[in-house]
Parts: C-alpha cells; structure tokens; sequence
C-alpha cells in the first residue's frame, strides 16, 4: 500500500486534503479525482511603502516585469535574464 500523503499524485496540493476520506482509503497513488480543488494560497497585497522598499531591493537584480512585480519574491516561473515582459500575474 502506498503513502497518497507522501508527496505524489494530486492529494497534497488539493484543498481537501485534510479531510478527504477517499485519500485515507486508497490503496494507490490518486492521479485524478472527481473532488479535487486546488489549494490556493492566500493573497497578501504589500502596502505601497512594502511595495516600494521591495522594488529597490530587486532593482538592478531582475529585468521587465520582474524588477517591481509584487510577487517576484515568491513567484515560480522562469525569470530570464533578458526579462519577463508578458506575465499573467504581474502585479
């Protein structure tokens, strides 16, 4: 019996996962689910100071979008050297 908790399949990033019973019961990795949701993470916007004071911290460190994105700390995706200069969650 495998571990559906341990990190594979779509149980850990799912918001139900705490409290799901079919992930308690499964005798296999769960790839899909019929009750899966993703789990977003809440969204703090920074204060315009925050905002600023982060943006001259990064400045001169990422090109494009990157260098005053509100979420350039965290953000995931690639950041090349030439820049972003399309993103979907630029802020």
């Amino acid at each position: 019996m495998l571990n559906t908790t341990a990190g594979a399949g779509v149980c850990p990033a799912c918001r139900f996962d705490a409290d799901c019973i079919y992930a308690s019961a499964a005798r296999r990795v769960i790839l899909q689910c019929e009750q899966f949701e993703l789990a977003m993470p809440t969204v703090r916007h920074a204060s315009p100071d925050t905002r600023t004071a982060a943006a001259e911290h990064r400045k001169g460190k990422l090109a494009g979008l990157c260098s005053n994105c509100e979420f350039a700390d965290t953000c995931i995706y690639p950041k090349p050297e030439g820049g972003v200069w399309r993103c979907e969650e630029y802020r």
